[in-house]
């Protein structure tokens, strides 16, 4: 059974506008992440991996370590985006060295827009 935590908190990212969307995490636990993303423009398929992929910092030990996008896989536009808000859910598939796996899934009012495999690399 794992430990949900409701709490929301806003994600530490280096990122700064326009290109920061993720903007605070909603749900988060050992291996799950749900976290709000916010485009000033309807986002495009590789705004919503961008999001997710800033979503995989919901999963920061806190030691200030970098992570940088490096492979994409299965990414898929399921629905062309009408909003300014979605729901990204990230979770964590595995690690190997300092690649670690993740796949996520976008969705607005419940509805999958966006979804695939990344990999993030830390330095």
């Amino acid at each position: 059974m794992h430990n949900r935590s409701r709490a929301v908190k806003e994600l530490n990212l280096p990122h700064q506008a326009p290109v920061r969307f993720a903007k605070y995490i909603i749900s988060k636990d050992e291996t799950s992440a749900l976290v709000r993303a916010e485009f000033e423009s309807l986002p495009t398929l590789s705004m919503l991996v961008e999001a997710a992929a800033q979503s995989s910092a919901a999963f920061s030990d806190g030691e200030g370590k970098m992570g940088f996008l490096v492979t994409l896989k299965n990414v898929k536009l399921i629905k062309k985006a009408e909003s300014l808000e979605y729901d990204i859910r990230v979770t964590y598939q595995h690690a190997l060295d300092a690649l670690t796996y993740f796949s996520f899934e976008a969705s607005h009012s419940k509805k999958l827009i966006a979804s695939g495999v990344f990999v993030i690399a830390l330095q």
